[in-house]
């Protein structure tokens, strides 16, 4: 039986899964991965209680300003990195300094852990800031939220529902959204790429999971549909499947791309792939089963997407690794690799619903 309200709590999982994915793609196209150095705290605070103000400025601590003379000759000495790791933080050997504003700001980019400093001067000291710590710690405050929600979400399915096996993947999600949680945290405590890339493509799988949980739950899915019955049904199972387990394939190279910079042509050749099979499929549906809307309309969106993806990919590829990218501010550099990675996500979940739809169409088709 239908529950608006257990439906509710399944599309509100879901859109904040994707505005958690949305702020994870930002978080890292502006290098605030590590931004926060400790977990489950904040700077030593719970996280729930860090204060907004040190939240927005990314404020650590202020050190001795007769270092100066070390931030303008871009030397690391022992007695910079002594005053800098008194907040609990580590900075490696091979930290860089770079004068951004002569006798005023400098930048330390430390890429070994993964982390930026601003030092700027102010008054008689020198005041050390994090680069990223709002997109960092919203990241988190986002994660709680969505975790708080699939728990809410079990319950009603749980309460409210009496298909066994929707029960199931309401504990399957709880048990996700925990080990996203966690990887997410090891992530940060071990400044593990490998984990920074599992945690990436094990949040489309949580997403592709809220968003079947919103189909599931949805009054359609309970209503009669009509059946496919026709010799084609395998063919076309084959091909919704394939269809999605290249696009999650493909995002898998993107987050490789994204976060260790290599794998662009294992990339390119899965978007190839993708747009091959996107087309193969729309134009299957669009010629043999144009009178099943609940397919037709998923598939139509998945071919306005995959167009939205390729200009954005092409603007990402040129803003990252061509010579006219140099001259692209680095907020419009963001706001395109981070609309990639949203569309991205898009693509697949509504390729995981077109299978899903695909498969219950042809279930109990005799030819199948």
């Amino acid at each position: 039986m239908y529950n608006v309200w257990l439906h509710r709590v399944a599309v509100l999982t879901a859109v904040m899964t994707f505005i958690l994915i949305c702020m994870g793609g930002l978080v890292t196209s502006t290098d605030s991965g590590l931004a926060v150095p400790d977990w489950p705290t904040t700077f030593g605070y719970n996280m729930f209680l860090y204060p907004l103000s040190k939240t927005v400025s990314g404020f650590l601590l202020s050190i001795d300003p007769s270092l100066q003379s070390d931030l303008e000759n871009g030397n690391l000495s022992d007695n910079l990195r002594s005053a800098l790791e008194n907040n609990e933080i580590s900075i490696s050997e091979n930290a860089v300094i770079s004068t951004e504003v002569e006798g005023d700001r400098w930048r330390l980019t430390d890429s070994e852990n993964e982390r930026i400093y601003t030092l700027i001067k102010s008054d008689s000291r020198l005041d050390v800031y994090v680069h990223g710590v709002l997109y960092e710690h919203t990241h988190r405050l986002i994660g709680s939220i969505v975790g708080v929600l699939t728990i809410l979400l079990l319950v009603a399915i749980w309460t409210k529902d009496d298909r066994g096996w929707l029960k199931l993947l309401g504990v399957i999600a709880l048990l996700a959204v925990i080990a996203q949680g966690v990887m997410g945290g090891l992530r940060v405590t071990h400044l593990s790429r490998v984990l920074a890339i599992v945690h990436a493509c094990f949040a489309q799988v949580f997403f592709g999971l809220t968003a079947s949980l919103v189909l599931f739950t949805s009054r359609g899915w309970l209503q009669t549909w009509q059946r496919i019955e026709d010799a084609g049904v395998s063919r076309l199972r084959r091909l919704s499947s394939i269809t999605l387990v290249l696009i999650y394939v493909q995002f898998i190279f993107g987050a490789i791309l994204r976060h260790t910079g290599t794998r662009l042509d294992a990339h390119l050749l899965f978007a190839a792939l993708v747009t091959i099979h996107v087309f193969l499929l729309s134009g299957r549906v669009l010629r043999d089963y144009l009178a099943y809307f609940r397919l037709v309309r998923p598939v139509l969106v998945l071919s306005g997407l995959l167009a939205v993806q390729l200009v954005l990919g092409g603007a990402a590829y040129v803003a990252e690794f061509t010579a006219v990218g140099k001259v692209v501010s680095s907020s419009v550099g963001v706001i395109i690799t981070t609309g990639h990675v949203a569309i991205g996500a898009l693509m697949l979940v509504v390729s995981v619903l077109v299978t899903v739809i695909v498969y219950r169409l042809t279930s109990l088709s005799p030819t199948s």
